[in-house]
């Protein structure tokens, strides 16, 4: 209960500390400027007692929740995610690059590892191609890999 106490008495004064500086305050140019930081002070003297007890709730939170295994799990799947999300980028940029080639892409496979350090490696993107409409994909391996910055390999299906 005294916390409350507390409270109010630092809203009741920041208001009379601001009350007296607004009647201090002369117009002019100046006095919007002044009445916003009497607002953000008078913010401040709301929040203050709010910010004291957060630190207390995180910490009682995590002590309950937390366990290593529940660490790990989040960190695979955000892991998979970033996979899956850059996997997803080169196969759009291979597609798209193919498209303006006037070629019709059937499946692009990406070859990629995870380094400890977290960051992903990418080893080589196999791109399977129509073979009826590309009948040389020697040159178009060396094309794609070229503007990929990307080892690329390009298969055609015969079928």
């Amino acid at each position: 209960m005294s916390g409350v106490k507390e409270w109010a008495t630092v809203i009741c004064l920041a208001a009379l500390s601001a009350a007296m500086l607004q009647s201090l305050m002369p117009n002019g140019p100046m006095e919007r400027m002044a009445k916003f930081v009497i607002g953000a002070f008078i913010l401040c003297a709301l929040i203050a007692p709010i910010s004291k007890a957060v630190p207390q709730i995180r910490v009682g939170m995590e002590s309950e929740n937390s366990s290593a295994a529940e660490n790990d799990a989040l960190s695979s799947t955000v892991d998979q995610q970033l996979q899956d999300a850059a996997q997803q980028s080169i196969t759009t940029l291979v597609r798209s690059e193919l498209k303006q080639m006037g070629i019709n892409c059937k499946n692009v496979q990406v070859k990629m590892d995870t380094k400890e350090d977290g960051s992903i490696s990418i080893n080589k993107v196999i791109v399977t191609v129509d073979g009826k409409t590309v009948p040389g994909h020697a040159g178009l391996s060396s094309s794609l890999g070229k503007k990929l910055g990307i080892q690329t390999e390009v298969v055609s299906d015969e079928g």
